[in-house]
């Protein structure tokens, strides 16, 4: 097991000059949104008769059967790595350098500075902090199984948070070369399939282009059979659901009524969405009428992406009634 030193994204730029290593560490820092402005497309990365693109051969570290299961199972519910065919998918997992082991307060992304690598939490936690009137903030908590550092790859913008181990935390890293000769195809076309099916209902079609791109990386893809129980009336509820493909019943039970009042969401519609906004306990039980793919976001996610939608979510609570 290789164990992490104070900046282990420095292991993969050995190969730059001093000089260049003294000229990233005095790039100022970058505020994130204005790259995300920025952006007119996945990959700003061009290739042409004048860019060539090189032959790639994706690295290999070799894995125990069960890293291999454990890193498919964690990147399959990922956006970016669940239009994959299972072929590419393990070129991906092979190509991933770990397990890096870090120690609580290290720091391996830095907001504002340039990034070549994503990172999947194999252990631990790792804190996202952002610079807020001046102090560090902390916006997300990482666990095992999420992913961070992916955006610097997606957008080739400067990183958009720091990211420093808050417990003994055990990393998977992937390089840019892999991502862009892999895995940035199938990113794209999963974006536009994903994104022409959000546009058709309401709820998106008043957001900037920007903002449905970042609700779009943020999604993580959920299968279940028919029959499964997604949420239950009365629970806790941390994510907020949209359905990519299939149907759902949602059934609410009411004291003045015998019979339960049911809702049927089909392709493109959403549920999930009243929990977060009023953090109240969920309102309803919601079961798989297909076998259905969903979309879903955490609570943290949603609090920080679905604020310009909150007054038509409240607005369209009327639906339940």
């Amino acid at each position: 097991m290789a164990s992490a030193g104070p900046d282990p994204e420095r292991d993969s730029d050995e190969d730059e000059d001093d000089e260049g290593e003294e000229e990233e560490e005095e790039t100022p820092f970058l505020p994130p949104p204005a790259c995300l402005r920025a952006r007119g497309s996945v990959s700003a990365e061009a290739f042409g008769e004048w860019n060539q693109r090189a032959a790639f051969q994706p690295l290999v570290y070799p894995k125990t059967q069960e890293q291999m299961d454990e890193l498919t199972m964690n990147l399959s519910g990922s956006f970016l790595f669940n239009a994959l065919d299972s072929k590419d998918l393990q070129t991906v997992i092979l190509a991933m350098k770990g397990p890096l082991v870090l120690e609580p307060g290290m720091r391996i992304i830095t907001e504002g500075a340039s990034g070549d690598h994503l990172y999947v939490v194999a252990d631990g936690a790792m804190d996202c902090m952002k610079v807020i009137n001046g102090l560090e903030t902390v916006v997300k908590t990482c666990f095992r199984g999420d992913l961070f550092g992916e955006l610097a790859l997606l957008y080739n913008c400067p990183r958009a948070a720091s990211v420093v181990c808050r417990e003994v935390a055990t990393l998977w890293e992937l390089d840019r070369e892999t991502f862009n000769g892999i895995v940035m195809e199938a990113v794209q076309r999963k974006r536009a399939q994903c994104s022409s099916v959000l546009r058709r209902v309401p709820l998106f079609q008043g957001l900037s282009v920007t903002l449905l791109e970042n609700i779009i990386d943020a999604l993580k893809v959920e299968t279940h059979p028919q029959g499964a129980t997604i949420i239950e009336q009365g629970a806790d509820g941390n994510e907020f659901f949209i359905v990519y493909e299939g149907q759902v019943v949602a059934s609410r039970s009411v004291p003045e009524q015998p019979e339960p009042i049911t809702f049927v969401h089909e392709a493109g519609d959403y549920f999930g969405e009243l929990s977060l906004l009023r953090d109240e306990p969920r309102a309803a039980t919601v079961v798989t009428a297909t076998n259905v793919q969903l979309l879903s976001m955490d609570r943290a996610t949603f609090k920080r992406l679905m604020g310009p939608a909150e007054e038509f979510l409240e607005r369209e609570a009327s639906r339940y009634n």
